[in-house]
């Protein structure tokens, strides 16, 4: 099996299919469509399924509905997000300076996300 070939985000689908609706082609480059469907994406809670045909015959229209509509509105928040490109106004003279320590702060505690799911006995066993 092969997650990237078995197993896949429906809401790429709805995103690509609302981006032909939109004709979102016709109005922005190939970089900026990029930009636009990571932004919509990261605003959207995915939803990994295997095969279209199987989710969409026991998916509700209601929920159908909301996802379609979800999905609107995530790619138009981002697309007035790149319209609105604060970065094309910005002076680079401006930019402020970061300073990253070498080493992760070993206090701060991990996020849930960060956490490992198996404590490091279960792995060493």
């Amino acid at each position: 099996m092969k997650i990237s070939v078995d197993v896949h985000n429906y809401m790429e689908t709805l995103v690509g299919k609302a981006f032909l609706q939109m004709e979102l082609d016709q109005k922005f480059n190939d970089d900026q469509l990029a930009d636009i469907a990571c932004i919509a994406l990261g605003q959207l809670k995915p939803l990994y399924i295997r095969h279209d045909i199987d989710f969409l015959s026991s998916l509700a229209e209601e929920r159908m509905i909301a996802l379609s509509t979800s999905t609107e509105v995530a790619i138009n928040n981002a697309v007035e997000f790149i319209i609105n490109d604060r970065r094309l106004e910005r002076d680079v003279s401006d930019l402020p300076a970061h300073c990253v320590s070498r080493y992760a702060d070993e206090d701060q505690e991990l996020e849930w996300f960060e956490k490992p799911i198996l404590s490091r006995a279960k792995i060493n066993n």
